[in-house]
């Protein structure tokens, strides 16, 4: 006996064709579409380039922001003692937007650096100093194979601590002086 199955039936012939109707030999003639549904089309269109275009400018605005910010980060993070020892001259820095996300601190950033010496990753807060520099508040650096260095170095921290501590003194007898002279053309008015 045979395990296959009993044959299918035979398919059905297909009928004569018949002349068709007219009407369905030619196809339907279409609609021309309103003013108002191509004014329509036509804004959508106009509105979905304008948003392409500012999404495009704005990728642009946060892409360059990203980049100065790095680059001052890089320069704080260079003249550190810690850093200069373990990862020596930095080649590559990059921001890693996720573990910034996940981080606690709202200043903390996240960055995976290298350099000639070694790798790793630096987790720290940053200060500005004006438009042109980023001070290294504290932070971590974690090597590739998992040793933890606190950041800034003692020293470096020291010196930045006592920079920024220069700059936002003002000179008191500055003060004084001109409220000196108000004084006196006070006094000498009456």
């Amino acid at each position: 006996m045979s395990s296959f199955p009993p044959p299918l039936p035979p398919l059905p012939t297909a009928p004569a064709p018949t002349e068709a109707p007219v009407a369905s030999a030619v196809p339907a003639a279409r609609k021309p579409l309103s003013g108002v549904a191509i004014g329509l089309i036509g804004i959508l269109a106009c509105a979905s380039l304008f948003g392409v275009v500012v999404l495009a400018a704005a990728m642009w605005l946060v892409n360059t922001g990203w980049t100065v910010f790095t680059d001052q980060a890089r320069s704080a993070l260079q003249d550190d003692a810690v850093v200069q020892e373990h990862i020596g001259q930095i080649r590559s820095m990059r921001v890693d937007l996720v573990r910034t996300g996940m981080a606690p601190g709202g200043e903390e950033f996240v960055f995976a650096v290298e350099g000639d010496r070694g790798a790793g990753r630096v987790k720290a807060t940053w200060i500005s100093a004006g438009a042109d520099q980023e001070i290294l508040s504290d932070g971590v650096l974690t090597l590739r194979d998992g040793t933890e260095y606190t950041l800034p170095a003692a020293e470096t921290a020291e010196e930045a601590t006592l920079d920024a501590d220069a700059e936002t003194e003002s000179d008191p007898e500055m003060d004084t002086g001109a409220a000196t002279e108000t004084v006196t053309d006070a006094a000498l008015e009456h």
